[in-house]
């Protein structure tokens, strides 16, 4: 193993800690300490990879929201038909956000004090324009309608706010079955 490969998986797996334990304790019962316990690292190992807590809060966000949009980029550029693959990306937004249910806005405004409004809106324009991308293939394809702007339908899609008190699988039958056919008779 190469030695940025060392570094790579040494940084994930204090990222990948740090999920868990903010899952375990919440973000108020968050301490180096216990991530790097979880991790298997000391916790001075921690601070050669992150500043402080808040540099790690960042970088979890963006390490997550970029792996979220990653698994969406392999579903979009797929060569399947448009439902099938919107059906995939909103059960990877359902996951996504049952991952973070809950503690999402906390994090990013601990991670970046102030406004964190215009860093989340520069990761999210990302899964606008997958979004924007998955609309006009459909279109090329004959399986959406051209009349529909690819921006603004991205941007409804973005909008869909996942439901957790409804059954994860048939709330995304029906999501799908109103999108594919419409709510009109």
């Amino acid at each position: 193993m190469t030695p940025e490969a060392k570094v790579a998986d040494k940084r994930e797996a204090i990222l990948e800690a740090t999920i868990k334990v903010l899952q375990q304790r919440g973000l108020s019962g968050l301490k180096v300490e216990e991530v790097a316990r979880e991790a298997e690292v000391g916790k001075g190992t921690v601070y050669l990879y992150f500043r402080d807590k808040q540099d790690l809060l960042k970088a979890l966000v963006e390490h997550h929201a970029l792996s979220f949009y990653r698994d969406v980029e392999r579903v979009v550029v797929q060569n399947r038909p448009f439902a099938e693959r919107l059906r995939e990306v909103l059960a990877l937004r359902l996951e996504f956000a049952s991952e973070w249910r809950g503690s999402w806005a906390s994090v990013a405004r601990e991670a970046h004090p102030g406004d964190p409004s215009g860093w989340l809106k520069g990761l999210r324009e990302t899964y606008l324009r997958l979004l924007e991308v998955l609309v006009r293939s459909g279109q090329e394809r004959g399986e959406v309608r051209r009349d529909l702007d690819p921006g603004l339908t991205a941007a409804v899609l973005d909008a869909i706010n996942p439901q957790f008190e409804l059954p994860r699988q048939a709330y995304l039958e029906h999501l799908m079955e109103v999108l594919v056919k419409g709510v009109g008779q």
